[in-house]
Protein backbone atom coordinates (compact mmCIF):
# COMPACT_ATOMS: atom_id res chain seq x y z
CA UNK A 1 0.00 0.00 0.00
CA UNK A 2 1.47 3.32 -0.83
CA UNK A 3 1.90 6.29 1.60
CA UNK A 4 0.71 9.32 0.29
CA UNK A 5 1.57 12.78 1.99
CA UNK A 6 -1.25 15.01 1.93
CA UNK A 7 -1.95 18.32 3.15
CA UNK A 8 -5.89 18.79 3.67
CA UNK A 9 -6.48 23.25 3.49
CA UNK A 10 -9.73 24.41 4.75
CA UNK A 11 -11.58 26.02 7.97
CA UNK A 12 -9.30 25.91 11.03
CA UNK A 13 -12.11 27.44 13.41
CA UNK A 14 -14.01 25.14 15.26
CA UNK A 15 -16.84 27.76 15.02
CA UNK A 16 -16.91 26.47 11.45
CA UNK A 17 -19.27 23.86 9.49
CA UNK A 18 -17.24 20.98 10.53
CA UNK A 19 -17.41 22.13 14.11
CA UNK A 20 -14.25 20.48 15.23
CA UNK A 21 -10.86 21.45 14.72
CA UNK A 22 -9.91 18.14 13.39
CA UNK A 23 -12.35 17.10 11.06
CA UNK A 24 -9.30 16.24 8.49
CA UNK A 25 -9.07 13.28 10.70
CA UNK A 26 -12.41 12.30 9.25
CA UNK A 27 -11.17 12.55 5.76
CA UNK A 28 -8.18 10.48 6.14
CA UNK A 29 -10.06 7.74 7.70
CA UNK A 30 -13.13 8.11 4.69
CA UNK A 31 -9.95 8.31 1.86
CA UNK A 32 -8.15 5.47 3.41
CA UNK A 33 -11.21 3.34 3.37
CA UNK A 34 -12.54 4.01 -0.27
CA UNK A 35 -8.85 3.79 -1.35
CA UNK A 36 -5.68 1.74 -1.40
CA UNK A 37 -3.93 4.63 -0.06
CA UNK A 38 -2.52 4.97 3.06
CA UNK A 39 -2.29 8.70 4.06
CA UNK A 40 0.22 10.83 6.19
CA UNK A 41 -2.02 13.81 7.01
CA UNK A 42 0.38 17.23 7.24
CA UNK A 43 -1.87 19.09 9.16
CA UNK A 44 -1.21 22.63 9.58
CA UNK A 45 -3.79 22.93 12.58
CA UNK A 46 -1.37 20.25 14.65
CA UNK A 47 1.61 21.44 14.27
CA UNK A 48 2.53 23.41 17.87
CA UNK A 49 3.63 26.62 16.52
CA UNK A 50 2.48 29.97 17.37
CA UNK A 51 -0.40 30.97 16.13
CA UNK A 52 -0.05 34.45 17.02
CA UNK A 53 2.78 35.02 14.79
CA UNK A 54 1.55 35.35 10.83
CA UNK A 55 4.83 34.81 9.12
CA UNK A 56 5.66 31.72 11.44
CA UNK A 57 2.31 30.54 10.52
CA UNK A 58 2.86 30.95 7.00
CA UNK A 59 6.16 29.67 6.42
CA UNK A 60 5.09 26.37 8.76
CA UNK A 61 2.12 25.90 6.02
CA UNK A 62 4.43 26.37 2.85
CA UNK A 63 6.50 24.08 4.33
CA UNK A 64 3.86 21.51 4.90
CA UNK A 65 2.54 22.24 1.35
CA UNK A 66 6.34 22.05 0.13
CA UNK A 67 6.24 18.83 1.32
CA UNK A 68 3.17 17.05 0.49
CA UNK A 69 2.45 14.73 -2.44
CA UNK A 70 -0.98 16.09 -2.87
CA UNK A 71 -2.83 19.16 -2.16
CA UNK A 72 -6.84 18.55 -0.91
CA UNK A 73 -8.76 21.45 0.21
CA UNK A 74 -12.47 21.62 1.35
CA UNK A 75 -14.10 24.71 -0.24
CA UNK A 76 -17.14 24.74 2.36
CA UNK A 77 -19.35 27.78 2.09
CA UNK A 78 -17.58 29.41 5.33
CA UNK A 79 -14.13 28.69 4.02
CA UNK A 80 -11.93 31.55 4.78
CA UNK A 81 -8.79 33.18 2.66
CA UNK A 82 -6.26 30.78 3.66
CA UNK A 83 -7.40 27.96 1.89
CA UNK A 84 -7.66 30.56 -1.89
CA UNK A 85 -3.77 31.59 -0.73
CA UNK A 86 -2.73 28.04 0.04
CA UNK A 87 -4.32 26.66 -3.88
CA UNK A 88 -1.70 29.18 -5.09
CA UNK A 89 1.16 27.93 -2.88
CA UNK A 90 0.66 24.67 -4.14
CA UNK A 91 0.59 26.05 -7.72
CA UNK A 92 3.92 27.79 -7.36
CA UNK A 93 5.00 24.56 -5.73
CA UNK A 94 3.86 22.35 -8.71
CA UNK A 95 1.46 19.90 -6.36
CA UNK A 96 -1.73 19.02 -7.89
CA UNK A 97 -4.65 20.14 -6.50
CA UNK A 98 -7.63 18.70 -5.67
CA UNK A 99 -10.92 20.67 -4.28
CA UNK A 100 -13.93 19.19 -2.82
CA UNK A 101 -16.72 22.01 -3.84
CA UNK A 102 -20.09 20.80 -2.53
CA UNK A 103 -22.67 20.57 -5.23
CA UNK A 104 -25.30 23.36 -4.85
CA UNK A 105 -23.26 25.17 -2.27
CA UNK A 106 -21.81 28.77 -3.02
CA UNK A 107 -18.52 27.76 -5.65
CA UNK A 108 -20.18 24.76 -7.22
CA UNK A 109 -24.00 24.97 -9.25
CA UNK A 110 -25.33 27.32 -7.33
CA UNK A 111 -27.40 30.33 -8.74
CA UNK A 112 -25.52 33.32 -9.12
CA UNK A 113 -27.06 37.01 -9.98
CA UNK A 114 -24.35 39.35 -11.28
CA UNK A 115 -25.35 43.05 -12.16
CA UNK A 116 -28.81 41.67 -13.41
CA UNK A 117 -27.16 38.23 -15.09
CA UNK A 118 -28.64 35.32 -13.35
CA UNK A 119 -26.06 32.60 -13.61
CA UNK A 120 -27.20 28.86 -13.39
CA UNK A 121 -24.99 25.81 -12.36
CA UNK A 122 -22.46 28.92 -11.44
CA UNK A 123 -18.86 27.27 -11.06
CA UNK A 124 -16.77 29.63 -9.12
CA UNK A 125 -13.73 30.82 -12.04
CA UNK A 126 -10.93 31.04 -9.29
CA UNK A 127 -11.65 27.43 -8.11
CA UNK A 128 -12.26 25.93 -11.33
CA UNK A 129 -9.48 27.52 -12.82
CA UNK A 130 -6.52 26.83 -10.27
CA UNK A 131 -7.50 23.62 -9.52
CA UNK A 132 -6.40 20.57 -11.17
CA UNK A 133 -9.54 18.39 -10.48
CA UNK A 134 -12.68 19.73 -8.76
CA UNK A 135 -15.00 17.01 -6.80
CA UNK A 136 -18.84 17.07 -5.31
CA UNK A 137 -18.40 14.60 -2.67
CA UNK A 138 -15.88 12.44 -1.36
CA UNK A 139 -16.41 9.61 -3.50
CA UNK A 140 -15.24 11.15 -6.26
CA UNK A 141 -12.58 12.67 -4.25
CA UNK A 142 -11.37 9.18 -3.87
CA UNK A 143 -11.87 7.70 -7.35
CA UNK A 144 -9.67 11.31 -8.86
CA UNK A 145 -6.51 10.72 -6.68
CA UNK A 146 -4.56 7.92 -9.21
CA UNK A 147 -5.49 10.52 -12.41
CA UNK A 148 -4.14 13.49 -9.50
CA UNK A 149 -1.08 11.88 -8.69
CA UNK A 150 0.25 11.12 -12.58
CA UNK A 151 -1.05 14.25 -13.85
CA UNK A 152 1.36 17.68 -14.91
CA UNK A 153 0.07 20.14 -12.23
CA UNK A 154 -1.50 23.29 -13.46
CA UNK A 155 1.21 26.00 -12.60
CA UNK A 156 1.26 29.91 -11.73
CA UNK A 157 1.74 29.90 -15.44
CA UNK A 158 -2.21 29.81 -15.96
CA UNK A 159 -2.08 33.50 -14.62
CA UNK A 160 0.23 34.14 -17.76
CA UNK A 161 -2.13 32.81 -20.22
CA UNK A 162 -4.93 34.65 -18.97
CA UNK A 163 -3.36 37.71 -19.51
CA UNK A 164 -2.51 36.57 -23.19
CA UNK A 165 -6.10 34.79 -23.93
Amino acid sequence: MRTIKLYIAGKVSKNSFFGTHYWRDDIVATLSQLTDYSFDLLDPTRTGIDQSDPMTVFQNDCRLIQACDLFFVYLSDDISVGGSQEILIAKYLQKPVIGLAPRGGKFNGSTKEFFGQVVKDYKDPFVFSTCDFVCETIDEVAATIDGALTIQPKTLAIIDDALQA
